[in-house]
């Protein structure tokens, strides 16, 4: 797309942070105008409702009437429904089938941290996620490892930070792949610019493990961070198909066990070798190490740093 020429990109689960963090990065070109679609408008920053080059349209996940005039006029609708099983799964179909009536072209993209048919354990109606594509509509899918901030994080029940411990499963050497929120933003930005860019797309910052984060994090603090094992990688998995059979699509009851095994058992990696990257198609994007990382945020300030993303 030039400079001058206007595109509209659609967001749907515009209250979102990761959608914030979009927005942030397509707004840096003056070209491009945003639709962006939720619930309940009152609830977003007043940037998103004021802004003259975003437009905001309201409607449930299943409201064909008000997604099909969300889609209207887009080039491009950005999934980043962050929700239950039954908006993630059925909310992507009815943007799909909203896109497809629509016509000319538009592109669906999704972003998450692995290819979920990298895994029989998952439940089958969330992998059905990845099947995008019909006749009018390009399915582009972006895979970006684990967010940094969210690693950091009370929710996955890793890094405790009262003691500074790092939990894991396994040896302590499984690598874990990483990206910032913003740096995924500005590729998934990127990506949805970019005319020509179909199927999946691979990008990360670092890769660490445990025992080179405690190392880092000695480096960055000047302070130890502990290390606990939980049991190796079999038990994890173990326990996973556990809770997968008895809690099956409720994701609060085992996603911190299924976020660790997943992307840590080596099925889904991304970038054991740089070639597997599509990092080096979009070199305007700047990236951050976990070292770069860590030195921007306070070693109090770590396990929040998910709370300072998108719009105040």
């Amino acid at each position: 797309m030039s400079s001058s020429e206007a595109k509209t990109i659609g967001i749907a689960g515009v209250s979102g942070k990761f959608a914030q963090c979009i927005i942030k990065s397509l707004l840096l070109n003056p070209s491009v105008h945003i639709k962006g679609y939720c619930r309940n408008a009152s609830k977003l920053p007043t940037i998103l409702t004021t802004h003259p080059r975003i437009r905001i349209v309201t409607g449930s996940y299943d409201d064909v009437t008000s997604i099909q005039n969300f889609v209207s006029g887009t080039s491009v609708v950005i999934c980043c429904y962050f929700a239950s099983t039954e908006v993630m799964t059925n909310g992507q179909k009815y943007l799909i089938n909203a896109c497809e009536a629509a016509k000319p072209e538009i592109s669906l993209l999704t972003t998450r941290s692995f290819h979920l048919h990298a895994f029989t354990s998952f439940p089958n109606q969330l992998r059905k996620l990845s099947n995008i594509s019909k006749k009018t509509v390009k399915g582009v899918h972006i895979l970006n490892g684990t967010l940094m901030e969210t690693f950091w994080a009370e929710f996955f029940q890793l890094y405790d930070s009262s003691s500074r411990t790092l939990s894991y499963w396994g040896t302590g050497d499984e690598k874990w792949e990483f990206t910032t929120y913003q740096t995924a933003a500005d590729y998934t930005a990127a990506v949805a610019l970019d005319e020509n860019a179909f199927g999946i797309f691979r990008f990360l910052e670092d890769r660490k493990s445990p025992r080179e984060l405690q190392s880092l994090f000695q480096t960055v603090y000047s302070t130890p961070l502990h290390l606990k094992s939980h049991g190796s990688l079999l038990e994890l998995e173990q326990k996973l198909e556990e809770m997968v059979n008895t809690h099956g699509e409720d994701t609060s009851q085992w996603g911190a066990l299924g976020f660790a095994f997943w992307c840590t058992n080596g099925k889904a990696y991304l970038g054991e070798d740089s070639s597997n990257l599509d990092n080096s198609k979009y070199p305007q994007v700047e990236n951050v190490t976990m070292e770069q990382f860590l030195k921007r945020h306070t070693l109090q300030n770590l396990p929040l740093a998910d709370q300072s993303l998108g719009f105040e």
